[in-house]
């Protein structure tokens, strides 16, 4: 805690005597992201599973501390521009121990996440559009529920932001981020009617062969989007067609189908079922086939109702449904299915509000996994197989009850 405090106030101090010539008085910024969980399972065994998160939603399925760190100041102002730096630092801990895991092993990650310059007001003309060139978030889109970024270009490069275009806003950016992959993301946002709004995004990401013998694998990601105010929240519906190799996820690495093309569709949002009772949903299905002829579809469905009971106590059920076919050129095919409920009890500042935060929940959740008798590459699954090394609770044909609490916060 000592090396943030450190360097929040050497951010500070730089921000206050630097753009002194300026005759300007900084802003300072301190952002971040935060959550931590921790419980055990039937057996006795740590709970949690990251990645189910993505699967059956995130309520009692995240157990690792992870968290981000942002600081930032605006440095300079003249005239009607503001000159802004942005710094993130994330860290991630999977063990138990501040230093080492249980192995003695280092476990704890620190990576740059953001570090970029940006100006606002430059353009005489447009005074909300922004001139950006460093590491950086680029517009990233995602589903809370189960921590998703469906649109994720994220990296080192250059980019404008909002600038006015007929009714709506137009934005561009240039992206390294891999070694091996330039990204050109262009997007443009209007107005339908009133409470309503329509996104056009398209990413094409060119590679760059390493040797002259490398295919060249590029590709392409096109993004629908259509917003709408919907009884008390809102409702979202995303269309994307991704083709080619490595055209990014949502880490920014790798959508889409290799040499091959991929169609998604998600449908997600809040509304209000009446009174303090609410409901959040994702409901969104794949479709992949590439070049070779395999195939793959998947779907999921993630309802989150939730019923505020005082002014910061609210009561959650998540009920999470995944289900994953792969069917090879060969006829080889394999199946994967997983189910969710889980029950919390909340503590957060503004019970009537879904994006309250901190919350601090008390939750139990009980999972069902399966593997159906479809055998794969000619091997057939055992009943205790352990689909992609998940671990209890993910295994053929069996359940598991995990029991913890969970904290989570942004500011």
């Amino acid at each position: 805690m000592k090396k943030v405090n450190l360097l929040l106030a050497a951010v500070v101090a730089a921000s206050v005597s630097a753009p002194a010539l300026a005759d300007y008085t900084p802003n300072a910024y301190f952002n971040g992201y935060m959550r931590a969980g921790v419980g055990v399972d039937k057996n006795g065994k740590f709970n949690g599973n990251d990645g189910l998160a993505h699967k059956v939603g995130r309520l009692g399925n995240e157990s690792n501390l992870y968290g981000e760190i942002g600081l930032g100041a605006d440095v300079a102002k003249v005239d009607d521009t503001v000159w802004t730096v942005n710094s993130m630092l994330a860290v991630q801990e999977s063990g138990t121990n501040s230093y080492t895991n249980l192995n003695g092993e280092n476990n704890n990650r620190i990576a740059l996440r953001q570090f970029n310059v940006e100006v606002k007001g430059l353009f005489e003309s447009d005074k909300d559009a922004k001139l950006w060139v460093g590491k950086k978030y680029v517009q990233r889109e995602d589903i809370h529920i189960n921590d998703w970024y469906y649109y994720d270009i994220s990296g080192t490069g250059a980019g404008i932001e909002n600038v006015s275009l007929g009714s709506g806003k137009w934005s561009f950016a240039y992206v390294q981020n891999a070694d091996n992959k330039h990204v050109f993301d262009t997007r443009y946002s209007f107005p339908l009617w009133d409470g309503a709004s329509f996104q056009i995004g398209n990413a094409y990401a060119q590679m760059i062969r390493q040797n002259e013998n490398d295919k060249q694998a590029n590709g392409n990601m096109l993004t629908l989007e259509f917003t709408q105010g919907f009884n008390g929240g809102w409702n979202k519906t995303v269309f994307q067609w991704k083709t080619g190799n490595q055209c990014g996820n949502q880490n920014g690495t790798a959508w889409g189908a290799n040499d091959g093309n991929e169609y998604d569709l998600y449908n997600f949002g809040e509304t209000t079922l009446g009174g303090d009772l609410h409901l959040f949903h994702v409901v969104d299905y794949a479709y992949k086939k590439f070049e070779s002829d395999d195939k793959s579809k998947v779907w999921r469905v993630v309802l989150r109702p939730w019923y505020k009971l005082t002014k910061m106590t609210r009561v959650y059920a998540e009920l999470g449904a995944y289900g994953e076919h792969n069917e090879k050129a060969t006829g080889e095919k394999s199946r994967d299915r997983l189910q969710k409920v889980t029950l919390a009890y909340a503590i957060t500042p503004d019970a009537g509000s879904m994006w309250s935060r901190p919350e601090i929940r008390f939750f139990a959740t009980w999972l069902h996994g399966t593997d159906s008798d479809i055998t794969y590459t000619g091997i057939k699954h055992a009943k205790d197989f352990d689909l992609e090394g998940r671990g209890t609770g993910y295994r053929d044909g069996t359940t598991d009850i995990q029991v913890g609490v969970q904290a989570e916060a942004w500011w």
